[in-house]
């Protein structure tokens, strides 16, 4: 009779090693899709606290508001070095 020299894993370790490792994936996945959801709710509930933060638009009534409104931005935006005063009674009349 021949001596055999037993070596390796058998096919019921490597089959409890793989569903063990699946359990793990399973729980890991399930956590990290919970974590993902609850930031995903902050970002939402951040985004909503600093939209609610911004001033609301001038009601622009007329087209001499047009007007004013859009002297008033060339103004600032243009970078004109008129009176500051006329611009303050601008933005003050708008």
């Amino acid at each position: 009779m021949s001596h055999f020299n037993k070596s390796g894993f058998s096919i019921i370790e490597l089959v409890i090693v793989v569903a063990v490792v699946g359990l793990i994936g399973a729980v890991g996945y399930t956590f990290y899709n919970q974590q993902q959801t609850a930031k995903e709710a902050a970002n939402t509930t951040s985004q909503t606290k600093r939209t609610a933060d911004v001033p609301a638009a001038p009601e622009i009534k007329s087209t001499t508001d047009l007007t004013a409104a859009a002297k008033v931005l060339d103004a600032t935006t243009v970078g004109d070095e008129g009176d500051s005063a006329q611009l303050d009674t601008e933005l003050n009349n708008f």
